[in-house]
């Protein structure tokens, strides 16, 4: 299920790399009244991506959020695929020997990747690692394909809109922590123009870019996405329209 207040009957959808473990603990912030840390039950170290279990789209029971306010956090799909790279392939060694030997060794990859080894082999290496490919699976296989289905979609970029919005509905002045911040910073424009377009053949079908086409203004010179993205004009949080 996404991060639900049953309170205020809202509900928020999130991908991974996409600001998710902050925004669980802001959120649990606004519901309780303080702020999140880690704790221990019985020996078992609890964090904030416990709070709640971030399932696909089209696995979640949606007949029990009929009654909910629905949103979404999104983020550029460029800055969350060089996030998930340095967080969970640098930081995490979710690529090493002692995580993936196996798996690597049937593929035929060299462990510990650098990143234009890892797009060459892009595929092979998520096979190599089911908590790894998890991470780069499109944002719409966690918030689905339809934005009708939100209130509000918001974005990570700018993401002061939502906890502005969410500590007003709630009259609360929770904050939003920098969570999962480990590996270091990419920087898109200083990799060479051919690994840029590769890494935009392996994003550009992202539902985000469609969601918001400022994300994709800064890529259109490098790859005739031959697609069309609709979304407000001003690239902040979309709204639902209609009834």
């Amino acid at each position: 299920m996404p991060y639900t207040m049953p309170a205020q009957r809202m509900a928020f959808f999130f991908s991974p790399k996409a600001g998710g473990t902050s925004l669980r603990a802001f959120l649990f912030h606004a519901e309780n009244g303080f702020a999140f840390r880690d704790y221990s039950v019985q020996g078992t170290r609890i964090d904030a991506n416990m709070l709640a279990a971030n399932y696909r789209f089209n696995r979640i029971d949606h007949g029990e959020l009929v009654e909910f306010r629905r949103f979404a956090l999104v983020r550029d799909p460029v800055r969350r695929f060089l996030s998930g790279y340095s967080n969970r392939v640098l930081h995490y060694r979710e690529l090493s020997i002692e995580a993936a030997g196996r798996d690597l060794l049937r593929e035929g990859l060299p462990p510990d990747p650098d990143i234009e080894t890892f797009i060459e082999n892009y595929v092979g290496y998520l096979r190599c690692s089911k908590p790894l490919a998890r991470h780069f699976l499109k944002q719409q296989k966690f918030i689905g394909n339809d934005p009708s289905y939100f209130e509000r979609i918001f974005r990570l970029e700018r993401v002061g809109e939502l906890v502005d919005f969410v500590n007003a509905e709630c009259g609360t002045n929770a904050v939003m922590p920098r969570l999962q911040t480990g590996g270091p910073k990419l920087d898109f424009g200083m990799l060479n123009e051919d690994l840029q377009i590769e890494i935009l053949k392996i994003c550009r079908h992202d539902i985000a870019f469609r969601l918001v086409p400022d994300y994709w203004a800064p890529y259109a010179h490098l790859l005739d996405s031959g697609e069309e993205f609709h979304a407000k004009p001003d690239g902040g949080a979309l709204q639902r329209t209609g009834s």
